[in-house]
């Protein structure tokens, strides 16, 4: 044990020395006490000494530091996976009863001589061992990687994996094991390794968006095991209305085979399809033999015009960009070839000149939103003409780079677009006296080696309903095979250009109240809503209530509740069945009712259905390479006396620093009282006061 000073240790002469002074001087001139012996006197003085100076040292905050020994006990992790896979087998009622009962004895009993912690899953890890086998998708290299995290400089003594080894989420988890490979890995199958009799449909190919009128082509996957000689019908149904079968033949023991289809899209908005197959004699599972799929069925796309004086590289980068989209649709054509702009809610001017009127006016008035991009080619003076905050003379050109500006969030770039484009080859920008209007909006500024400019790179502003977008510089396709080299994809590139146009292409709306809800969502996915409602003056508020109101196809109503948080509404819906759902918010504000109604998708995934052989082998090799073991259900006392009988799972003692302040310590107050509490009595009973 050691003390540890706030102050300089001198301070404890000096309170001693007060508290003798203050004493000695209390009971010399005690008139009150003359009659006393001295031996009394002298001991009430030492009471009083003793309590003042305790009373100091308090005061100056004295620490004592101590050394103590902690044990940890070996970590045992259990994890079990609650996916759909595993009931999709004859022994569905063993797993959902006495297996949770075995394992949660096995961790009962290591609890004796290890700490135990308990999980379960299937997309996330979630603590405890639930018998809920609900999980739509099964990643086991997240049970390893949240561990590994978690845990960081633990005594992890074993992970108990108990799995049927499918995962269709995340990467192989053999990988993740990887990161600990000294780690001894138990693992116990579940499910059934045996091929089983079955068809199943594999996949549905299907375009995400149809226009009204059209026809569009489905292509159904089947495959079928240990089938050979039967026959099953394969049929499209709209509710159910059958819309088109087909018969199939089934040979060999296993066989994968596709069924085209092609369907007419009738009705606007989401239209839900289901597939269906008939069943064959004892076949495995049903489950499989049916699937969802839905179409977004609309009258007509967003459509983005990309004028031009010449072929140029930015431009296929673009088009290539937009087609990828299915809100878009994209025409690429001549600057003199444009007749007319009605038609489109965007245009891409590359290398913009004056020339053709219809061009000059849509760009001048803003009817239309437009998109500048600046090139060698480009007329500086044309562009000042459009009035889009920029003025001056081209003398040269220059290479810059791209900085960009976080200050700007109406378009919010993730870091692995901002870090692709800071390493990105530099666009070929116009070199000379320019002026920008303070009116614009920066999305980037121009980059000259490590010096960043104070001239804009990509900025926008806005005429009228429409904004105006301007590149300030030619090349960005090198942007996009910089992104290819760097990270092996365009996704980077694709997600900036798409942002720019979408923020481009999309009228402001000054509707004072705002839904945010997606079109589509995972039945896997939480369902998150948002809701926002402005005054006069276009601030923020969160007064007046909100309601909020969805049904689903069954005409199930539901009517949760906003909860304001911040200056806005939000509200979490869960998780909800595949379907297509109806919702209507609405609210008052100083006497006028605002109401918001649209439909959302919730999606099936039904990926644990398609393959439900087990996978022992991928779970024995995890235990073989980290020194574990391969159990089945059956073996858990063996699995139990394996963990016990290893001589690495031991107890670690850890030695740590304590620190308690002096004055924590209780009895000294007692201490305290009782001295002046003695001396009160013996001066009261001797006379004094």
């Amino acid at each position: 044990m050691e003390l540890l000073f706030t102050y300089h240790p001198v301070w404890l002469l000096l309170s001693a020395t007060v508290a003798f002074i203050y004493a000695f001087y209390l009971y010399r001139k005690d008139e009150l006490l003359e009659d006393v012996k001295k031996s009394i006197k002298w001991g009430l003085a030492v009471f009083r000494f003793v309590a003042v100076w305790l009373i100091c040292i308090l005061l100056l905050g004295i620490i004592f530091e101590k050394m103590e020994d902690r044990k940890e006990k070996p970590l045992i992790f259990i994890a079990h996976d609650t996916s759909e896979s595993i009931l999709l087998n004859a022994d569905s009622t063993f797993y959902k009863e006495k297996y949770i009962q075995d394992l949660r004895s096995l961790s009962k009993e290591l609890s004796q001589e290890f700490n135990v912690v308990e999980y379960s899953f299937a997309a996330e890890l979630e603590e405890g061992i639930s018998a809920d086998y609900k999980g739509k998708t099964t990643n086991i290299s997240t049970v390893f990687n949240q561990i590994f995290d978690q845990y960081i400089n633990r005594n992890i003594g074993s992970i108990i994996l108990s799995s049927d080894g499918i995962y269709n989420v995340g990467s192989n988890p053999i990988y993740a094991l990887a990161r600990k490979s000294f780690l001894p890995v138990y693992t116990v199958g579940l499910g059934d390794t045996n091929q089983v009799r079955d068809v199943k449909i594999e996949m549905i190919k299907h375009n995400d968006i149809a226009f009204l009128g059209n026809q569009f082509p489905v292509e159904v996957i089947l495959t079928q095991n240990k089938c050979d000689g039967e026959t099953v019908k394969v049929g499209i149904y709209k509710g159910e209305k059958l819309l088109k079968e087909k018969q199939l033949k089934l040979k060999g023991e296993q066989q994968q085979f596709s069924i085209d289809f092609t369907l007419t899209a009738d009705q606007i908005g989401y239209q839900k399809y289901t597939v269906r197959t008939t069943a064959v004699k004892n076949e495995f599972s049903l489950k499989n033999n049916t699937s969802n799929f839905y179409v977004d069925v609309i009258d007509g796309r967003q459509k983005i015009l990309i004028a031009h004086h010449g072929p140029h590289p930015d431009i296929a980068a673009l088009r290539f960009v937009i087609e990828g989209n299915k809100n878009y649709e994209v025409e690429v054509k001549g600057m003199d070839e444009v007749t007319s702009t009605a038609a489109y809610d965007l245009l891409i001017l590359h290398n913009y000149r004056a020339g053709n009127s219809v061009v000059e006016k849509a760009a001048l008035s803003g009817s239309t939103s437009c998109l500048f991009i600046v090139g060698n080619q480009t007329n500086m003076r044309d562009v000042e003409n459009t009035q889009i905050g920029i003025s001056g003379n081209k003398t040269d050109l220059e290479e810059v780079g791209f900085s960009h500006n976080p200050a700007f969030k109406d378009i919010l770039l993730s870091g692995d677009i901002v870090s692709m484009l800071s390493t990105a080859p530099p666009l070929q920008a116009p070199f000379g006296n320019f002026n920008f209007s303070s009116a614009i909006s920066i999305l980037a500024y121009q980059k000259i080696g490590n010096i960043v400019l104070d001239k804009p790179l990509i900025y926008f502003t806005k005429k009228g309903s429409n904004r105006s977008g301007v590149i300030m510089g030619e090349g960005i396709w090198r942007w996009r095979l910089h992104d290819q080299f760097k990270n092996g994809t365009t996704q980077n590139f694709e997600e900036l250009i798409s942002k720019v146009i979408t923020y481009l292409a999309i009228k402001d709306n000054k509707d004072p109240f705002k839904v945010r809800l997606q079109r589509e969502y995972n039945e896997s996915e939480n369902i998150m809503v948002e809701a926002e409602l402005y005054n006069m003056s276009y601030e923020l508020i969160n007064e007046p209530d909100v309601q909020f109101r969805f049904t689903n196809e069954k005409g199930g109503v539901f009517e949760p509740y906003f909860v304001r948080v911040g200056n806005h509404y939000q509200l979490d819906l869960g998780k909800l069945p595949q379907g297509i759902y109806q919702w209507k918010a609405s609210t008052e504000f100083q006497n006028k009712k605002y109401v918001k109604e649209g439909e959302f998708l919730v999606k099936e995934v039904n990926v644990e259905q398609l393959n439900v052989q087990a996978n022992h082998r991928l779970l024995a090799n995890m235990a073989e390479n980290s020194g574990g073991k391969f159990f089945l259900p059956s073996e858990l006392d063996e699995l139990k006396m394996a963990i016990q009988q290893r001589e690495d799972l031991v107890t670690i003692v850890y030695q740590e620093k304590s620190f308690r302040d002096l004055i924590d310590y209780k009895w000294l107050f007692f201490l305290i009282m009782a001295l002046l509490s003695t001396e009160w009595f013996i001066r009261k009973f001797n006379g004094a006061y």
